[in-house]
């Protein structure tokens, strides 16, 4: 996977969680997606216009999530998410204590096997609009690599790079997706109109190694920085992170929800 334009923080993995979300529900819900490419389904189908709708998206959600950890979807051209690999992610940030460029790459994330779905919403049967709201938790995630940053903390110019690694605990929130049909080839496919989320974390450590180039004092007192605030600075980024997350994960979003019938995705019990 390659990620685009976002912003330097461990906030840069829920941007990635596009895949997953749109993988696990296709894995749920699809058997024969657009061009005749079977995927198998390991669940119960989720009648849109049943009252059990909601409970049985959950279950299929929490039920599909270890398969896809570990072999993700080959027909799909998706990889497993746990371990996330991503081979390269361009950011930039602009706030009042950091701004830089950074380039990460071969990044790896892992815990998102552990991800549990803790209540589904929805508005699935109109068919003017589509609304789902996922609430999830997931103890701890670890995501490293490589990078390589210009910028400045405060007052503090940085140029360095080399390996990175951030652990986050306690890291829950909402996805929110917002989309409208759209009909072609006399199917009707849901398109995704807007992604949100606004994750919350409990804990959060960062460790970059040579952050300023031949000063590893100041790259500790720096990070030190970067630890004892992270709250206020997590923060601050999330203002700007939503933008980035809604463009990034809707084309992700769409390449699986333009592929798949929405009466495949969520069909209609007989009456």
């Amino acid at each position: 996977y390659k990620a685009g334009h976002t912003f330097p923080s461990a906030v840069t993995m829920w941007a990635l969680w596009g895949v997953t979300i749109a993988a696990v529900l296709a894995y749920a819900g699809a058997a024969i997606i657009k061009g005749d490419i079977e995927v198998p389904t390991y669940t119960e189908p989720c009648y849109r216009n049943k009252p059990e709708f909601n409970d049985c998206v959950k279950r299929a959600l929490q039920g599909i999530i270890p398969k896809l950890a570990k072999v993700g979807i080959p027909e799909l051209e998706l990889e497993s998410i746990d371990p996330l690999r991503v081979a390269e992610m361009a950011m930039a940030y602009d706030a009042n204590v950091i701004a830089g460029k950074v380039i990460l790459k071969d990044t790896v994330t892992r815990g998102i096997g552990k991800l549990k779905i803790m209540a589904v919403r929805s508005v699935a049967n109109d068919p003017t609009r589509f609304m789902m709201e996922i609430d999830f938790y997931i103890p701890k995630m670890v995501t490293g690599g490589f990078y390589s940053m210009q910028g400045h903390v405060g007052d503090i110019p940085i140029t360095g790079g080399d390996t990175y690694n951030i652990t986050m605990g306690g890291v829950s929130g909402t996805w929110r997706l917002t989309g409208s049909p759209l009909a072609e080839n006399d199917q009707t496919f849901m398109r995704i109109d807007k992604f949100e989320v606004i994750p919350e974390v409990q804990a959060l450590k960062v460790h970059a190694n040579n952050l300023f180039k031949g000063n590893p004092e100041l790259s500790t007192v720096t990070i030190a920085f970067v630890n004892r605030f992270w709250r206020e600075l997590y923060d601050e980024m999330l203002p700007y992170a939503q933008e980035s997350f809604d463009k990034t994960v809707r084309q992700i979003l769409n390449k699986i929800f333009l592929k798949i019938p929405y009466d495949q995705l969520f069909p209609l019990a007989q009456q």
